[in-house]
């Protein structure tokens, strides 16, 4: 099994895929400057979600962040671009994509749900938060 590697946050925050970006304008019907935020904002998820595996050897969730899940999906779609994301910043051959059974429905654990939003403010601070949940729910009714 290959062992994960954390890649700086300037690398995250400074990763694009242009070919992600316009297929995402395409298929959610938004502007170029919010497909290309959605993006970053994947990417700060993923790298968060690695950064949890590391430490917590378990899975991250991705409750209340249905929209992240599209623009994952997008970015597998260009699965070289993907291959290539995963190798050169998590330096693995491919951060697998691990989906929910939509049939079980089962809410996440509440102290799990806090301890990851509390990792993610860690990792990218207040600002983020605020802005993944305005295009999902609000923080506040959440937890």
């Amino acid at each position: 099994m290959q062992k994960i590697k954390l890649p700086s946050k300037t690398d995250i925050l400074n990763w694009n895929n242009e070919s992600v970006t316009l297929r995402v304008m395409k298929e959610l019907k938004m502007n170029r400057a919010q497909a290309k935020q959605w993006f970053t904002d994947f990417m700060c998820w993923l790298y968060s979600a690695q950064r949890w595996r590391l430490e917590k050897q378990k899975s991250f969730m991705m409750d209340s962040m249905n929209y992240l899940d599209e623009v994952w999906h997008a970015y597998i779609l260009h699965t070289r671009d993907y291959l290539t994301m995963s190798k050169e910043l998590f330096g693995i051959e491919c951060v697998h994509h691990n989906p929910e059974n939509p049939f079980k429905g089962e809410p996440m654990d509440p102290e799990v749900f806090e301890q990851q939003l509390l990792f993610l403010i860690d990792d990218w601070g207040e600002e983020y938060i605020d802005r993944v949940w305005a295009y999902g729910n609000d923080v506040a009714e959440a937890i």
